[in-house]
């Protein structure tokens, strides 16, 4: 009895909803991730439609730290929320936390990680933009639907999650770290009704290809984690078709990354446009490493005050010193895409920086 109500919930997934988790969840045992869930508090996450680029948006996902500088507010407008961003105008270093790019968030269903196989993005559908997960190598698998802005607006959006959604905290042998997981409950899930995308719907966040490149990032020491009924790792029993073996390896796994954000340092004063410009789709390459035949593009800019470090590190957190033709400057990053680069050095500009793309 047990097993057919499981493959009846199964098949209205697959029937109802708009992505089948049959194929889109790797339940096989050797592909498991060593990541677990951290329950939070909802109230403290927002997840924001950042606009940039002319009519492009991506994910932005901030944290407020309890009892600390208000991080942003919240402007009703018929059905559409806008978000005044007001970390941009103090030092937030230690009032609010900052989620961007795959670094920061990712996709999680019923206690599987789908970070590495799921691109968080937002697309323009129906008169309003959808947050969705995106297959990463087979664009023909179904968009996982996880929230939406409820209509369009000027400026940041709300983004609201559709139910069976909620925000978490990725988790590592008994340690919370700061990577957020968009976390669903395929049950819950079930019960909403289908999202039926229309033939006009319109990417507006870049779609990332396999992560290939290396972003900088300062080691942290994450935090203890709470181990009282917070604490919530729910390992699916549910029996789908496995997705292809992978090759075995005879090498030892190799140790999760606990690489972080480093802490940000914002700049004193509202930038010109008033918005922050996104992190490249593509992460940055390490310099020192060697890319062989790649071409590769060094985006660096020109520095002569503390406060342009501070503009610069306000878009681009990982940017560091180097030099070039004998000038102090600070690399934003090492692209393996020239159009990356280019958006790279339009944001700098953007500040009334001299950016130099070195080809």
């Amino acid at each position: 009895m047990v097993e057919t109500m499981k493959l009846t919930l199964i098949r209205k997934l697959v029937v109802v909803s708009t992505f089948a988790l049959t194929s889109i969840i790797p339940w096989l045992a050797a592909d498991a991730s060593p990541f677990y869930e951290q329950e939070v508090n909802q109230e403290e996450f927002m997840a924001i439609a950042r606009p940039y680029g002319g009519n492009k948006y991506d994910l932005l996902i901030i944290r407020q730290i309890p009892g600390k500088r208000q991080c942003w507010a919240e402007i009703q407008s018929n059905s559409v929320t806008t978000i005044d961003p007001l970390l941009l105008n103090f030092n937030f270093a230690d009032s609010c936390q900052r989620s961007t790019g795959s670094n920061g968030y990712s996709l999680r269903i019923d206690g599987q990680d789908l970070g590495l196989h799921y691109l968080l993005r937002l697309v323009r559908r129906n008169g309003e933009l959808v947050l969705v997960g995106t297959h990463r190598k087979d664009p023909s698998q179904p968009d996982i639907v996880v929230g939406r802005t409820q209509g369009m607006a000027e400026g940041f959006l709300k983004i609201d999650l559709d139910q069976g959604w909620r925000f978490t905290r990725r988790a590592y042998n008994g340690r919370v770290l700061s990577h957020v997981y968009l976390t669903g409950d395929s049950t819950a899930i079930l019960a909403q009704p289908a999202d039926n995308p229309s033939d006009s719907s319109t990417m507006v966040s870049e779609f990332e290809p396999p992560v290939q490149e290396q972003t900088f990032t300062a080691e942290t020491q994450p935090s203890p984690v709470s181990l009282g009924n917070n604490f919530n790792s729910r390992p699916s029993n549910s029996k789908l078709p496995p997705p292809p073996t992978p090759l075995v390896s005879n090498e030892p796994p190799p140790l999760p990354n606990f690489s972080e954000l480093p802490p940000l340092q914002p700049p004193t004063t509202k930038s010109v446009s008033g918005v922050v410009p996104p992190p490249s789709p593509n992460a940055m390459r390490s310099p020192s490493r060697s890319t062989g035949t790649t071409q590769s593009y060094r985006v660096v800019v020109a520095v002569n005050s503390s406060r342009d470090k501070t503009r610069v590190r306000s878009l681009f957190p990982e940017a560091f010193s180097t030099s070039y033709q004998g000038r102090s400057m600070l690399q934003v990053g090492l692209f393996s895409d020239k159009d990356n680069a280019q958006k790279a050095e339009q944001s700098l500009r953007g500040l009334g920086l001299k950016p130099i793309i070195i080809h």
